[in-house]
């Protein structure tokens, strides 16, 4: 290595250690200035609420994830599970929901229509027309919920008649082996910091769809789900078209558990390169400035090529601040599964894997099926799916008389 070669070795290093720990730094300054709310907010106005759950399959911890809905604190509201075939694993789940819930207003469609390339959109407008209510919350299979979630968000859509949704903060919890382990510390230390940090300079809430809270008059004045129904990042697409309709996106501090179930690195790797994908489409730039969260690989990388007792110095800094960040998101947050100090660096390689290989890879693969992404987050399948044939059916457990019925519905 000539010494040209070393100083622009060494230049760059500078850089990368900067932008990363200016990063590290801000990101630490505003997970510690967030307050979780815990308290059950106290609201004299509790409009009726329905609840639109798109299920697909037989997920870890489906069972319990589902119950927490069924247990909300809320006076009036009804849940509306999706699938897309009677045969799904998760039909056996809402059905014993439906016994242990008697007094609960229960449904469960079964509706195999395509409305989009997005099949959770798909199967979200399948379910919308059984959804009574104007007040419409729109939640992941993956999810669970504290008693009060209904509660924290309403509260936050009834401050204002301006508010069109509100989404939640989300944390990640593994539910089998080191995969999943991997994949919830992503969640907690990578992106739940960049969510807070991206509010915090650009004055905008996100619009996260694990737990999204829709005013149906503001749904209503975008087209509905239609118009997103084929873009991957559904969310972020109506947050997009609210705001520009007039409506106001909110991020509660109400914070939701969301599963990580991968069992294999390489699942793991897939879904995130999809997440990584999804950015990359409907913020190109953030995307490329996403670099700067895992910079330690190329740091590691131009220390060994030109070894310095100041670059050693500036990794270490950068991995003593990485490690700050991770505890102090786990306080705020009271994550019950916390990071071991050697799982920090061996997830951001990882971050730092996923990021690149997003950076110019174009197939996406969701619930195994292959897509292209187009520019502004448009998907198209690369396989046709099949189209349903035969009509829809549609379960119900009515709170108003306590009984199950089942009738069949023509398309």
């Amino acid at each position: 290595m000539t010494i040209w070669d070393m100083a622009v070795n060494d230049v760059v290093l500078v850089v990368l250690a900067l932008a990363g720990l200016s990063y590290l730094g801000l990101s630490l300054r505003h997970v510690l200035s967030f307050r979780q709310q815990t308290e059950v907010p106290d609201i004299a106005i509790l409009p009726p609420v329905s609840v639109l759950k798109p299920l697909c399959g037989a997920e870890p911890r489906l069972y319990d994830c589902l119950r927490s809905f069924c247990e909300q604190d809320y006076p009036d509201f009804q849940i509306v599970f999706g699938v897309r075939e009677s045969g799904d694993p998760a039909v056996a789940v809402v059905e014993r929901l439906i016994a242990e819930f008697p007094h609960r207003d229960i449904a469960l469609v079964c509706d195999a229509r395509l409305h989009g390339a997005n099949l959770k959109i798909s199967n979200v407008m399948n379910i919308l027309p059984s959804c009574r209510h104007d007040i419409l919350v729109v939640s992941d299979s993956d999810v669970a919920v504290g008693p009060h979630c209904l509660r924290a968000l309403v509260a936050d859509a009834v401050a204002d008649p301006l508010v069109g949704a509100v989404s939640c903060i989300y944390r990640g919890v593994p539910t089998q082996g080191w995969a999943s382990v991997l994949g919830a510390l992503n969640i907690n230390a990578w992106i739940v910091p960049s969510v807070l940090l991206d509010k915090a300079l650009n004055g905008v809430d996100a619009c996260l769809g694990p737990v999204l809270l829709l005013r149906r008059k503001a749904l209503d004045s975008v087209g509905g789900f239609q118009p997103v129904a084929n873009y991957l990042a559904e969310d972020y697409e109506i947050g997009e078209r609210l705001k520009q309709a007039g409506w106001k996106v909110r991020l509660s501090a109400f914070a939701i558990d969301t599963m990580v179930d991968e069992t294999a690195l390489g699942a793991l790797f897939r879904h995130e390169v999809r997440w990584g994908h999804t950015v990359r489409a409907v913020r190109p730039a953030d995307h490329i400035l996403s670099g700067v969260t895992c910079v330690l690989p190329p740091q590691l990388a131009l220390c060994l090529a030109h070894p310095t007792w100041w670059g050693g110095g500036l990794i270490v800094a950068y991995l003593a601040l990485r490690l700050a960040l991770t505890k102090a998101v786990e306080r705020r947050f009271t994550l019950a599964c916390r990071a071991r100090w050697w799982q920090v660096p061996v997830r951001e390689v990882l971050c730092f894997a996923v990021w690149a290989y997003s950076l110019f890879s174009r197939a996406v693969v969701w619930r195994g099926q292959p897509f292209k992404l187009l520019s502004g987050g448009r998907m198209v399948p690369l396989e046709a799916p099949d189209q349903p044939v035969s009509g829809d059916l549609i379960a119900a457990n009515q709170s108003s008389h306590g009984t199950s019925s089942l009738r069949a519905r023509d398309e």
